[in-house]
């Protein structure tokens, strides 16, 4: 009988004698790259943005009252225009660009394809667990904040709106923009921290 094929085996070698991946884990990875560049490539249609910013105004005033009864917002506009550009510039990057690019883009399958619940409680259970875990890691000024229960259940209202968002455009721009809007207005009009 002849020798069974390297290619038959599930993981090969490969020319320095470590293993190659898989090729069904090559092939997911591959599938979950395409579909961040597909993401960041596609632009809403007109309807896609009305119903995007549809879900923006609706939860609005649920993050409104959740900041309010946890107290970490008032009404403490910043004037300093200076701060307004370089947070403006900051926060689109960081946490509205990289957070979706993460959050939405890699773990939300595109409208095309089927969603379980689960998978909805997985993508917004990673999103509000990431905020404590940078409190008890990074330690940045307002970790404390971090840890509120009162914050993480104003993030995980966000959170779900954002895959909803991301489920009706195919896109990562409306999360982007509706996560940025949401946390500027947050740091410079209603108190947050801008350190």
């Amino acid at each position: 009988a002849s020798a069974a094929s390297p290619t038959a085996t599930p993981c090969s070698a490969a020319p320095n004698g470590r293993a190659r991946p898989k090729p069904w884990l090559q092939a997911h990875i591959g599938r979950r790259m395409s579909g961040v560049v597909a993401s960041l490539k596609q632009w809403p249609s007109r309807s896609a943005w009305i119903q995007c910013f549809g879900w923006l105004l609706a939860i609005s005033p649920i993050l409104a009252a959740l900041a309010w009864i946890g107290g970490f917002a008032s009404l403490v506009p910043e004037r300093d225009p200076l701060v307004w550009l370089r947070l403006s510039i900051v926060i689109f990057l960081v946490p509205a660009l990289g957070e979706e690019l993460l959050f939405r883009s890699l773990l939300v399958p595109p409208p095309h394809r089927p969603m379980p619940l689960w998978r909805w409680v997985v993508a917004v259970g990673l999103f509000v667990a990431w905020h404590p875990l940078q409190a008890v890691t990074f330690g940045p000024p307002w970790a404390a904040m971090f840890l509120d229960p009162w914050f993480l259940l104003a993030v995980a209202v966000l959170g779900g709106a954002l895959v909803a968002q991301f489920r009706i455009a195919g896109s990562i721009w409306p999360c982007v923009i509706s996560h940025w809007l949401v946390v500027l207005c947050w740091k410079l009009i209603f108190g947050g921290p801008t350190v």
